[in-house]
């Protein structure tokens, strides 16, 4: 090597290391100003939706559920599932749901009509459907998944009432819904599937005179003095197979639970 040759490693090695210098201030410089661009879309970012959050409040889901409600389902023979009964478990079926739904239902407790229903050893939990423990935002979710449950539980108490002293005890449901707690506010919707058919030792209309309409004020007047009426307060009763007798039960989904000859009545 010569003594060019040598002279001209250093320089070599200097412009080597200005060009590295060079190259590595402009990564350096890239990536900084990338960074700070980034950073400034974020922040435009989160400062928008702080600004909707601030115009709009919080993002809340649907309200909540509070109505105290009740299902009493008739056990006696009359509500058989054929063309000679009023088919209590179709009717349970389709109208559970979406009275559970209209009446915005939060606790729902049941009730059997049995030969005796106040003392008639058929008992189902009273549930919540939307309980304060579930913290999904997804109210409508839970909803679908507990009115399902509660229709499992009607269907329960159906089958318990069936199976045990069947009977058509009606006042007697009623007052067993009449006792159950309340913890939700306003109205007490109380749903009875059933024929209305009163049958028990202490009420029976065969043993009375029913040609006039004064003849049957007579009766009705006699047979609540015996029995007496439940305590409803503040109470909407929902019939639903009232003085029906066969034919299959298939209500029309908009018109929801209503379809299946539904009717109400209030008391205070």
């Amino acid at each position: 090597m010569n003594t060019a040759q040598h002279a001209a490693r250093p320089a070599a090695r200097q412009a080597t290391g200005h060009a590295t210098h060079r190259t590595t201030h402009r990564t350096a410089g890239r990536t900084t100003r990338h960074a700070a661009v980034h950073t400034a879309r974020m922040t435009a970012a989160l400062g928008a939706t702080a600004l909707l959050l601030t115009g709009c409040g919080a993002l809340d889901g649907p309200d909540r559920l509070s109505a105290d409600c009740a299902v009493v389902v008739d056990g006696s023979g009359s509500g058989a599932d054929s063309e000679n009964g009023f088919r209590a478990k179709e009717k349970l079926k389709a109208t559970v749901p979406g009275f559970l739904a209209d009446q915005k239902c939060r606790y729902v407790s049941y009730a059997p009509i049995t030969a005796a229903s106040t003392a008639s050893s058929c008992q189902v939990p009273r549930m919540d459907l939307d309980p304060d423990g579930d913290q999904r935002s997804d109210r409508e979710s839970l909803w679908k998944q507990t009115r399902f449950l509660a229709e499992a539980g009607a269907e329960k108490m159906l089958d318990c009432a069936r199976q045990r002293q069947p009977g058509s005890d009606v006042l007697g449901g009623l007052e067993r819904a009449a006792k159950v707690p309340r913890d939700g506010g306003g109205t007490y919707h109380v749903l009875v599937i059933s024929d209305f058919d009163q049958s028990d030792p202490d009420f029976r209309l065969s043993k009375f005179e029913l040609e006039t309409p004064a003849q049957r004020n007579e009766a009705v007047a006699a047979l609540v003095a015996v029995r007496g009426l439940p305590e409803l307060p503040d109470t909407t009763v929902h019939r639903v197979g009232f003085a029906m007798r066969g034919g299959r039960t298939t209500p029309n989904a908009s018109s929801r639970w209503a379809s299946s000859g539904s009717r109400s009545w209030r008391r205070r």
